[in-house]
């Protein structure tokens, strides 16, 4: 049950994010106002962070990437590498449940495709293989690096 709170919760999340990453807002301004809604600097910055991955990674999986990261890379107090697990990430995972029932079923008025494009576009991921694809690369069968997350340290992404 306390998964399926979770989920729930942070699918909400995800719902208040859209909209502030779908606009001209620059990375501080979207978790400012996230945060002016309640939610902590920790959860906003997660928000911030992991809606435009999670909703790229279904586009980069239709363009034929043939692998995605199991972790992301963050940095402890010393500067060193962790691996923080995508499973772990609440947001993460209800932001890609969302983005592939939508690819699957279709559009709606809560997340038009205008918002979907403009929420993946914001993501690291979306922007290298964008770069590639500007080149005229093929990025099929191509395989994705963890992203490295700077807005948090390892130890506010692993306490949950």
């Amino acid at each position: 049950m306390q998964h399926e709170t979770d989920h729930a919760c942070a699918l909400a999340g995800v719902m208040d994010a859209l909209p502030l990453l779908a606009d001209d807002l620059d990375e501080d301004e979207v978790a400012a106002a996230l945060q002016q809604q309640g939610y902590s600097r920790r959860d906003a910055e997660k928000l911030t962070m992991f809606v435009p991955s999670a909703f790229s990674w279904v586009v980069l999986k239709r363009l034929g990437i043939a692998s995605l990261p199991n972790h992301f890379i963050a940095f402890d107090e010393d500067d060193n590498a962790v691996k923080v697990p995508v499973i772990d990430q609440h947001y993460f995972t209800a932001a890609l449940t969302l983005a592939y029932e939508t690819f699957e079923h279709g559009w709606s008025t809560a997340l038009p495709r205008s918002t979907f494009e403009r929420v993946a576009g914001r993501s690291a991921e979306m922007d290298a293989v964008n770069k590639a694809l500007e080149f005229e690369e093929s990025v099929e069968g191509a395989t994705i690096q963890p992203l490295q997350l700077f807005r948090l340290r390892a130890g506010e992404l692993l306490e949950d």
